[in-house]
């Protein structure tokens, strides 16, 4: 399998059949930031149209079915060349899913209206991740095991977190074994770009700065429990944003005065569950807590400054940074490495310059040319 790289991680297609305007409206609106959408109120003729898009996912009402079945669309599957999309269906209230159910299972996804935008991105988003796991399972084993494990252990911790159980923090180390030894074995470049065809963002950035750390950690000389203490930390530095709403951690622009206090309430509900979870390490509680403490004392949640800051919190404050700035949002995209570094490097006073300076040493050096002329292009 080819590596993914920025380039390949364009947005999932989705094509939206329905022949009502006013419900056409509302999926674009929910839809078209996150997703390339193609809308068709003419079933009988989408078909070939549909095909040739090989898009991810099909929203269709279920009105347009034939008898249970996409009968302009089956049973000539090859016309997708090999990608067969998913499913989402909408029935108007009380009208059921007929016989689509049987056939499609738990391959597809089943809304009622009335609807909302959430409903519907969240049933796409969910398609879009499980397809995204599932081609994890052709990678190579030193691809496949840190993300396989990892995006198992984060729906747990999401699970336990919902019951109101305490988080496993031994199972969160267990599951970062592997990643530690890909990062070893200088495969964090190819890692820190395959996750992102997940679309479980807080996984992805959790994945994503744990890595990051991990590496950083490592070129530095830490070994062992310290090293999966690193990347332990980075899953779980965000399990707060578990809790938070979904509309203030996925807006797309700015938040309002009475939203920002609410985002950045996640790293106090990440230390309240992490308070409560079991074989807590000192190391990952810092890096839960004091990835957004700044050098001049402008951070949260504490305004901790100057010496008041450690090793650690340091080195998490800029992979935090670093991998939000190079992740790719439903509303910005990833910014090149040397762009983000630029960013960070204009944070004199409030980021740590000669660690920052370390690190890009070590981030640049590692990174393969050809991946290098891609993200420069």
């Amino acid at each position: 399998m080819a590596p993914i790289t920025q380039d390949t991680l364009t947005p999932p297609k989705v094509c939206v059949v329905t022949k009502n305007e006013e419900h056409g409206k509302l999926y674009m609106g929910a839809l078209r930031r996150q997703f390339d959408i193609s809308l068709f109120a003419d079933a009988s003729q989408a078909g070939d149209e549909i095909a040739q898009a090989r898009p991810d996912v099909i929203l269709v009402e279920t009105e347009i079915t034939q008898g249970g079945r996409i009968g302009w669309l089956s049973p000539d599957w090859a016309r997708f060349k090999g990608k067969t999309p998913s499913f989402v269906f909408i029935a108007k209230k009380g009208e059921g899913f007929g016989d689509l159910m049987p056939r499609f299972g738990k391959g597809g996804r089943y809304l009622t209206w009335p609807v909302s935008a959430k409903s519907v991105t969240d049933a796409i988003l969910d398609l879009i991740s499980g397809e995204a796991e599932k081609a994890w399972d052709d990678l190579p084993e030193k691809h496949k095991k840190p993300l396989k494990m990892t995006v198992a252990e984060y729906q747990s911790i999401s699970d336990h977190i919902a019951k109101g159980e305490p988080i496993d923090c031994n199972a969160a180390s267990d599951s970062c074994a592997p990643l530690a030894e890909a990062v070893k074995q200088g495969e964090h470049h190819s890692l820190l770009h395959m996750v992102q065809s997940h679309h479980n963002y807080t996984y992805v950035h959790s994945m994503r700065v744990a890595t990051l750390l991990t590496l950083f950690g490592h070129a530095i000389g830490m070994k062992g429990d310290d090293l999966i203490i690193l990347s332990a930390g980075g899953l779980l530095h965000d399990v707060g944003k578990m809790i938070t709403p979904p509309k203030i951690l996925d807006k797309p622009g700015k938040l309002s005065e009475d939203e920002w206090p609410i985002m950045k309430n996640h790293v106090i509900e990440s230390i309240t569950l992490l308070d409560r979870a079991t074989d807590l390490t000192k190391g990952a509680r810092i890096i839960a807590e004091q990835h957004h403490e700044k050098l001049d004392g402008s951070g949260y949640p504490l305004g901790l400054k100057s010496t008041e800051l450690n090793e650690l919190a340091r080195m998490s404050v800029i992979a935090d940074i670093f991998g939000a700035l190079t992740d790719r949002r439903s509303y910005k995209p990833a910014f090149p490495s040397e762009k983000a570094f630029a960013i960070l490097e204009d944070m004199n006073g409030a980021v740590d310059q000669n660690m920052l300076a370390l690190f890009k040493d070590i981030f640049l050096s590692t990174q393969p040319e050809e991946m290098s002329a891609q993200l420069a292009g």
